[in-house]
């Protein structure tokens, strides 16, 4: 599991256990963000396209 997913579940849990709409909200925005990080799709570096 990623470093992203696991952030993900750790701002998902927190949105869960909060009691304020907001920081429901800035939970769950959070969370979507590190997923989108986590299953974006790979850009080769420079580096990567030069040894290709």
């Amino acid at each position: 599991m990623s470093y992203f997913v696991r952030r993900a579940e750790q701002q998902l849990e927190l949105a869960q256990r909060a009691d304020h709409e907001q920081v429901v909200s800035a939970h769950y925005e959070l969370a979507n963000l590190y997923l989108d990080r986590a299953y974006a799709p790979t850009v080769p570096t420079e580096s990567a396209a030069q040894a290709a």
